[in-house]
């Protein structure tokens, strides 16, 4: 029995009667609805992220193999269309459309771009390019307000500390959304097989064409470099639009609406403009342009250099999506890794180990001999790159929020624009 204060009197409120009973079991309930609703949507925006971006990861490495001619310049439309989203067009759909919308629009984007490979011609390809890539862009934006939204949910849920939380989110996120290389490659993988006609290629003739002298102008019938059969093509290209629905029908059916005024995540284009021409004019903040620098230049390196000038020309297409698949799981290994060393050894530490990492690669790459070398070289390389680049993504962007100095405003966007 217990007193229960209410307006000017008090009311006998007994914990052992059905009724009470009941409401009490019916509050812890809802309590834990509301603490583990955040991390089902978490869950759900992840699995949709990393199927409807894995066809995107494929189509980078295969791209220049599939559309020799114009596929290097649909790539430089992509994300020209991608830097054009983060400039200027990013805060104004989000505004105009919410963020469920906007992750919808880019599923769209995808499906339209993916739908270009069916009849390529310059015309259609190079403008859906650079449109898909404003769709690209907008996702990967969108999805730091989500990750956001949600992760402040839970901190008012339970209570615990807002940088942990995020911190958790995050690498929930990414840990599922990286496994996006994975699944579009072993598509490709299976499909784009070496056909029984393919004549064997002297390893004589892959010293002087493939490697480091590779020149993708050059004659390549003295390679392993093919174009696929066009019935593999379409086979791929329908496998990579059944993961883009289902991310579009997961997106539809399962994500729920986020309100952007509950966080401070999306702002009017005026003050975003302003947030960012402050943050870069930050000292401590501009250091950081170097590890995003090495980031990003080392992962399209990898995905769309390596694959054409070693793998593709020295193996076969049918392997760059299994070369593909090593680079992801470097990136999830070094990801849960280097989350724990980082608190042994420090930040520094680790991005020294992330240069000599990718400093020895490209090196070994300058020097491999493809007449000598072994078929584990192809997949150590990107492994090894892999792990580079989650130290480079992992650490950058926890030092990105800790130096903006934004205060209590959470600053945890996706630098992950690939």
């Amino acid at each position: 029995m217990a007193l229960i204060h209410s307006g000017n009197s008090f009311s006998d409120y007994d914990e052992e009667s059905p009724e009470n009973s009941a409401l009490l079991v019916g509050q812890k309930s809802r309590e834990k609805e509301t603490r583990w609703g955040p991390v089902i949507q978490l869950v759900i925006l992840s699995v949709a992220y990393m199927l409807g971006y894995a066809p995107h990861t494929a189509l980078m490495n295969l791209e220049g193999v599939i559309q020799p001619e114009i596929g290097l310049y649909a790539m430089m439309c992509l994300f020209g269309g991608a830097l054009v989203n983060s400039v200027l067009v990013s805060p104004i759909l989000t505004r105009k459309l919410g963020a469920k919308g906007c992750v919808l629009c880019a599923w769209v984007c995808e499906t339209v771009f993916i739908c270009a490979h069916f009849y390529v011609e310059p015309y259609i390809l190079l403008p859906v390019s650079f449109f898909a890539g404003i769709g690209h862009g907008q996702g990967l934006t969108t999805a730091g307000v989500f990750i956001t939204a949600l992760a402040l949910q839970y901190v008012h849920a339970t209570g615990q500390s807002q940088d942990h939380v995020m911190g958790l989110f995050n690498g929930i996120f990414f840990t599922i959304y990286l496994t996006c290389s994975i699944w579009s490659n072993l598509i490709s993988s299976l499909v784009l097989v070496k056909p029984a006609s393919v004549n064997a290629t002297e390893k004589s003739n892959l010293s002087e064409l493939c490697g480091p002298k590779f020149c993708p102008w050059e004659d390549t019938s003295g390679t392993f470099i093919r174009q696929p059969d066009q019935n593999e093509i379409y086979i791929t290209l329908g496998g990579f639009l059944c993961l883009v629905g289902s991310a579009f029908v997961l997106t539809l059916f399962f994500v729920k609406k986020i309100k952007p005024e509950s966080v401070e995540a999306v702002s009017g284009a005026r003050a975003f403009w302003s947030a960012t021409g402050n943050l870069l004019l930050r000292k401590k903040f501009v250091l950081l342009v170097l590890p995003f620098m090495m980031y990003s230049a080392g992962e399209v390196f990898i995905i769309a250099e390596f694959t054409k000038a070693f793998v593709s020309c020295e193996l076969g297409i049918e392997y760059n999506g299994w070369t593909m698949i090593a680079f992801a799981v470097g990136s999830n290994i070094g990801s849960i890794v280097t989350g724990r060393l980082v608190k042994y050894v420090g930040w520094p530490v680790l991005f020294v180990f992330a240069a000599c990492c990718n400093f020895g690669c490209y090196t070994s790459m300058l020097v491999f001999d493809p007449s000598i070398g072994s078929i584990e070289y192809f997949f150590l390389v990107p492994f090894v790159c892999g792990v580079a680049d989650s130290v480079w993504i992992s650490q950058s962007s926890e030092n990105k929020g800790d130096r903006s100095g934004m205060g209590s405003s959470p600053l945890h966007p996706s630098p992950k624009n690939k």
